[in-house]
């Protein structure tokens, strides 16, 4: 520590003079609520029976003085405390104790207390590592043995009770800080004891974030008992980084604490990613705490986006490589089944970090091969291991040998062995468990290397053929076409296109003559191999002459088992309904006790379960025939059309098979969902790759889309019909988009693609994810082109979009009002455990209750959004789930953008955006309103205006920041009582800075109009009046009356409304005020009672009560109430109510200048 230095003119520290001359008694201080009182028994021994010379003690206090002054140095100071200590302990220990007084009580000396604070911890512990070594047992006894007890140990017994003991504490910052960071810092050496435990458990939930960060150091001590690590998991949670980082560092990895730390894998902080990771390799042994899926995500550290993280993780990696003897091991212990996406970014990290290792695993796996149960060969044993740590060893392989250079891959991979390897691998793949995942690993290893001879380049030619023909088909998502989804069709044509001399990549290729011979040499194998497939039904369809030459080869060769399927369910519906039929028949049967007739009912619904259960076995089996190769064959043309460059129009293999095997296949009869959304991304992907087939299907692809609007049927539809509407809207939405980009100024005119942004803008609210990209897409894309024609003719439905993408971005994720709470926890429940301090249970219990709500759906009207039941306990987690977080990161991302495009259109649609929200009325979802969730009041909202109103503002320029503040004050003029609790004057004040010229004549303008001044006292007072003229034209007014406003906003949604968005859904017309005001907005205005606002004259008119009407004891007790103010408990400031002529305290402050 540096020394502390006092100025010449001041006195030292010194000490009571009942200290001085021996008296008994304790020198009592209350500073704020502390308790700095020393009992008789610990600060003069005397009364505990102990003689301490008063010499003693003032020379060890003489000695602290000097070196907390810095008067003595510390290598002089310590040695001089250690001799006193040695021939009097009691004395030394009062010396430190009276210290310790100073320092809580006068904690507001800042720094100064800080560091004396630090010079007796230091004073404490040199004291305790160096008695041991001294000979000091006969002295010891001679004081009575108070050398058994450390003086670390003794001093924290003495700063607990300074502290306020168990559940008290000081009421200044101040004092709670100094206190906190003495009983941390002495809890080092006395890891079993409890009261410290306790209390440092208490300042872990103290409101000051410095507090709580010191606390949960402190714990550190204590880490691995119940109590500690519950309220440490609870830690994990505090909105502070700082808070976040300590708790990391002082957690101790076991099994309580491994799913909380799991969840900090997704901390928007980095420091606080890379503390976790630095905290785990510490704790190399604690792997085993975690489980697959868990282990999965924190290996894939070594890909976050921070360079800090990246590196903290890979010292945890090394740390698991070399507890559990490889990286082999350590891929096995990790989850790669489930999620395969993740676990294949795992085995890439591993293999480019441990390159030799991954290699030797790589050249062992090829050599050796797998069993037929698909787990690797034990070396020398003959033994063998699980099918899983097969698969890891192939995904190893995979990516060991992608991260090799060319020439090392050359060098090492043998093509033969590999090819062998991948037929065999292709063979067992329906066999064998994770079969196909093991197949995939080794066709992309195919597709990486390179055929050095003829020989392995026809072999690798029949392995990609074998592949269409044989592989298991992967179903591929329809919602997230992602490359790590591509298929066993997506490899078999990459294969092929690598022998044919095409390239596998979608980088820029030359299109030429060669080029264009090529790519239609590998359409018409592949159509070949389709052929094949359609053979067997193609020619049973013949032999019962149901064929069809017009429509060429292949056109109906589904035809016999889609009429086949189409009777069978006929069939089964017919038995369905004659089954509920006898089950009522019977009922009634049973009811008239005409039991006969009963025993026949029975008898026949026996019968027809019989027959349905044969039928349905039927259907089963042909569904499967039917389906299996329909699937194969769609799938292998939508990778041709994926992965091929070619011009549609010169390849007529591949174009011919829209009318000749796609369009039969829509047309097929009881067709599966899989298969019909299947048919419709391989239309849709046609449609993206030629323009004249976009063109021609341009009806059809707005037809799927809108297929998900409601209707008159729309309530009959099962779920099914339901899943299979979405997801063919899902495949034309982005079709519709993708189309719009690459053919507009081509084969679509102006009004084709404007149609495609209006179809994606008034989707229905439930199936608005499956628009976002899309809309997104389109935005950046050929937003001039809305923005132009929004100059000609307001687009009313693409402002719309704007508006509620908007509203998205800034939708409230579990987010509540309080006055009471200022952070949420997120821990696991501990109300099971006896010992854990009541606070941490309920900042367990905050984890359980729903958090945030809807910003829209199907609830009660606004108005009956109340406190008052529990009905909205039930709504709160609605629609709050991953889908709605990625949504509105997507969204933020989005919206960052879009004022950064190129373009006089980029500023202005964020302006429309934010005024679209306040003139269709979806500001409202921002309003505050009362729920009861978990038994307690909650001020919940759908989005925060507050937040979209800042940043908006802040990335708008000067010139268009104008438009904000009156859309804004609008707000406020059409609905002062709702405005306030959206929060709308509040936003105003917090951008006031930053206002644009005009903005005070245009707020007084709001006044005139109606507006609340309340709510708008912090604008009206602040602002500048202003003379600037050039925002008022011809002094006309900016601001349209109540009434005015009122009328065009009905106007606005019943627009909206015919253009078929149901606006009621999104948005309420109106929204109940409610009786109660938000906590966080009382200090705003004012306000009072009924939300804020203003009674009229009529409401706060009532009967006037003559005197004689009141009682004798009301008058006496009105009296009484009126002479004698209600008392309120306030909090003392000491700034304010102490004493001038008091000096009993000394405080720190007086040893003068730090320096």
């Amino acid at each position: 520590l540096k020394p502390l230095q006092i100025k010449p003119s001041l006195k030292p520290l010194q000490l009571p003079r009942g200290e001085r001359g021996g008296e008994r008694g304790a020198l009592q201080r209350d500073r704020g609520g502390a308790t700095c009182s020393l009992s008789s028994s610990a600060r003069y021994p005397q009364a505990a029976g102990m003689s301490v010379s008063g010499g003693t003690v003032s020379t060890a206090a003489k000695v602290l003085e000097q070196y907390i002054s810095g008067e003595v140095a510390e290598a002089n100071a310590q040695p001089q405390l250690l001799h006193l200590h040695q021939s009097d302990p009691r004395a030394v220990l009062a010396a430190l104790a009276d210290k310790a007084n100073n320092v809580v009580c006068n904690a507001d000396a800042g720094t100064a207390a800080t560091q004396a604070g630090a010079v007796l911890i230091n004073v404490a512990r040199f004291l305790d590592q160096n008695a041991s070594s001294e000979t000091k047992a006969p002295k010891a006894s001679a004081k009575g043995g108070a050398g058994n007890k450390s003086v670390s140990r003794a001093l924290l017994d003495h700063v607990l009770l300074l502290t306020g003991t168990r559940n008290r504490a000081a009421k200044e910052t101040a004092v709670r800080a100094q206190g906190c960071a003495l009983v941390a810092d002495l809890a080092v050496k006395s890891p079993d004891h409890v009261a410290a435990k306790d209390k440092l458990l208490e300042f872990a939930l103290d409101r000051v974030p410095s507090i709580r960060e010191r606390a949960v150091q402190g714990l550190a001590t204590f880490a691995g008992s119940l109590d500690v690590d519950q309220a440490l998991s609870a830690r994990l949670g505090d909105p502070y980084t700082t808070v976040r980082v300590a708790t990391v560092r002082s957690m101790r990895v076991n099994g309580i604490t491994a799913p909380a730390l799991t969840s900090r894998i997704d901390d928007v902080e980095s420091s606080v990613r890379a503390e976790l990771f630095h905290t785990l390799a510490q704790q190399p042994t604690a792997v085993s705490a975690f489980g697959p899926a868990a282990l999965s995500r924190l290996v894939a550290g070594l890909a976050d986006r921070s360079a800090s993280v990246r590196n903290a993780a890979g010292l945890a990696v090394d740390a698991w490589r070399e507890q559990l003897s490889g990286v082999a091991h350590l891929l096995q212990r990790c989850d790669i089944v489930e999620d395969e996406a993740l676990g294949n970014a795992v085995a890439r990290e591993l293999a480019a970090r441990f390159k030799d290792d991954s290699a030797v695993a790589a050249r062992r796996f090829l050599s050796e091969g797998l069993t037929a149960a698909g787990s690797i060969r034990t070396p020398g044993a003959g033994g063998t291991s699980t099918p899983t740590e097969g698969l890891c060893a192939a995904m190893l392989t995979r990516h060991a040998i992608a991260v090799m250079s060319e020439e090392e891959r050359d060098e090492r991979v043998d093509v033969p062995l590999l090819l062998q390897r991948t037929t065999e691998a292709l063979g067992a793949a329906s066999s064998r468990q994770h079969g196909g995942l093991i197949l995939r690993q080794l066709l992309h290893i195919v597709a990486l290397v390179d055929f050095g001879d003829e020989t392995a380049r026809r072999r690798a030619e029949r392995l990609g053929e074998a592949v269409l023909q044989r592989a298991p088909l992967t179903k591929v998502s329809s919602s997230s076409p992602s490359s790590a989804e591509f298929g066993m069709a997506d490899l078999g044509i990459l294969i092929l296109r690598k022998c044919n001399g095409l390239g596998i990549g979608r980088g820029f290729q030359p299109r030429t003559s060669k080029h264009h011979a090529l790519e239609a040499q590998c359409s018409t194998r592949a159509v070949l191999i389709i052929s094949d497939l359609c053979q067997p039904l193609q020619g049973a369809a013949e032999s019962e002459g149901s064929g069809d030459d017009e429509q060429g080869e292949g056109g109906q060769f589904a035809t016999r088992l889609s009429m086949r399927l189409q009777e069978l369910n006929n069939a089964i519906d017919e038995r369905l309904q004659r089954r509920s039929s006898f089950a009522a028949q019977k009922k009634q049967a049973v009811a008239k006790e005409e039991f006969i007739q009963a025993q026949r009912l029975k008898e026949a619904t026996v019968k027809n379960d019989a027959e349905l259960d044969k039928l349905q076995k039927e259907h089963a089996v042909l569904k499967a025939e039917r389906d299996d190769i329909l699937m194969r064959v769609l799938a292998i043309i939508r990778a041709l059309l994926r992965w091929s460059n070619s011009d549609m129009q010169r390849d007529p293999a591949l174009f011919r098979t829209l009318n000749q095997i796609i369009a039969p296949v829509v047309a097929l009869p009881a067709l599966s969902e899989d298969v019909e959304v299947a048919a419709v991304t391989a239309i849709c992907l046609f449609c993206v790759r030629d323009g004249g087939t976009a063109k021609s299907h341009w009806g059809l692809l707005l037809q799927l889309l809108r297929s998900v609007r409601p209707d008159d049927n729309s309530g009959t539809r099962s779920a099914a019909d339901r899943r299979l509407f979405r997801a063919r809207a899902a495949v034309a939405a982005r079709t519709m988009a993708d189309c719009a980009l690459v053919h507009s100024g081509g084969s679509l005119d102006r009004d084709e693609i404007l149609s495609a942004a209006n179809a994606l803008s008034v989707v229905p609210f439930p199936e608005r994810h499956i628009v976002v990209e899309p809309l997104c897409s389109w935005l950046l894309g050929l937003g001039h082109v809305f923005f132009e024609e929004h100059l000609r003719e307001p687009v009313l439905e693409v402002q719309w979009a704007l508006g509620w993408m908007l509203v998205e971005a800034f939708k409230q994720h579990g987010r509540h009002f309080e006055e009471d709470d200022d952070f949420d926890d997120a821990a696991s429940a501990i109300a099971g455990n006896s010992r854990a301090p009541q606070a941490h249970v309920a900042a367990a219990a905050k984890v359980a209750r729903g958090r945030g709500a809807s910003w829209v759906g199907s609830k009660p009207a606004a108005g009956n959004a109340s406190v008052g039941g529990d009905e909205g306990e039930d709504e709160v987690d609605e629609e709050d789930g991953a889908e709605e977080q990625q949504t509105s990161s997507k969204m933020l991302q989005f919206f960052n953008l879009v004022p950064k495009l190129p373009g006089k259109h980029a500023s202005p649609m964020l302006s429309l955006a934010v005024e679209s929200i306040a003139e269709s009325g979806l500001w409202r979802r921002g309003v505050l309103l009362p729920r009861i969730v978990g038994g307690r009041p909650r001020w919940l909202r759908g989005f925060s205006w507050p937040q979209l109103f800042a940043f908006a503002h802040e990335r708008l320029p000067a010139e268009m920041r104008f438009r904000l503040w009156r859309c804004a004050l609008q707000l406020c003029v059409s609905d002062p009582e709702l405005a306030p609790l959206a929060e709308v004057p509040a936003a105003l004040v917090k951008v006031m800075k930053e206002a644009p010229a005009g903005t005070a004549a245009l707020l007084r303008e709001a006044v005139a109009l109606g507006a609340d001044a309340s709510a708008l006292s912090p604008l009206l007072s602040r602002l500048p009046p202003s003379t600037d003229k050039s925002f008022r034209p011809r002094g006309e007014s900016l601001l349209l009356p109540r009434a005015e406003a009122k009328a065009a906003e009905q106007e606005h949604r019943a627009a909206l409304a015919e253009l078929d968005i149901d606006i009621d859904v999104w948005a309420p017309a109106e929204v109940q005020v409610p009786d109660l005001v938000p906590p966080h907005l009382r200090r705003f205005g004012g306000q009072k009672g009924e939300a804020g606002r203003k009674r009229s004259n009529a409401e706060n008119a009532g009967p006037i009560v003559p005197p004689t009407a009141f009682p004798k004891e009301a008058k006496q007790s009105f009296a009484e109430a009126s002479a004698a103010p209600e008392a309120t408990k306030r909090r003392r400031c000491a700034n304010k109510t102490k004493d001038t002529n008091y000096d009993a305290r000394l405080p720190l402050r007086d040893l003068g200048d730090i320096e």
